[in-house]
């Protein structure tokens, strides 16, 4: 399995390390959903709110 970073198509890069041949789909889901919430603090931590809001 391998998680991908949406905004550039590659696989997403965590400490420093590709994400590719992760050992099964629980821990690729589990990564992208940590990947995803902090990509959200980060957005609303700069006034960058999902959806458009402002």
């Amino acid at each position: 399995m391998t998680v991908f970073d949406v905004f550039t198509g590659q696989p997403a890069i965590v400490a420093g390390h590709s994400s590719v041949d992760l050992p099964d789909t629980e821990y690729a889901k589990e990564l992208a959903d940590i990947l995803n919430a902090n990509d959200l603090k980060q957005r609303l931590s700069h006034g960058r709110f999902p959806g458009g809001f402002a």
